[in-house]
């Protein structure tokens, strides 16, 4: 998803609904990103969020043949390419639900 299309998402919640938060948190990584909007409408309360984060390049594997060393992955990350997810919530009693969106059509 692009950042203007989700502006534009974000746009039409705020106009339509009442919004209840707007969070925006750092990853660890650079470019690393969440972001949270908790909303109010006729269905009751949703949260939809969007985890940004930079694109994995290639893992490279580090291990020895002795016998009790220890394996590593090392992750390298784009500096220019990011992916991004989208989930929505509701909120049932204790907590928050994840709404499958292919079943909203």
């Amino acid at each position: 998803m692009t950042d203007e299309k989700w502006e534009q998402i974000i746009g039409n919640i705020k106009d339509s609904f009442a919004v209840i938060s707007h969070d925006n948190t750092k990853g660890e990584l650079d470019h690393e990103t969440t972001e949270e909007i908790i909303f109010e409408n006729p269905a009751g309360k949703m949260k939809l969020v969007r985890h940004t984060k930079p694109r994995v390049l290639e893992e490279k594997t580090h291990y020895s043949g002795r016998i009790g060393s220890t394996t590593g992955i090392e992750k390298v990350y784009s500096d220019t390419e990011t992916v991004d997810y989208v989930s929505l919530f509701k909120e049932v009693v204790g907590g928050w639900e994840e709404v499958d969106v292919s079943a909203l059509g």
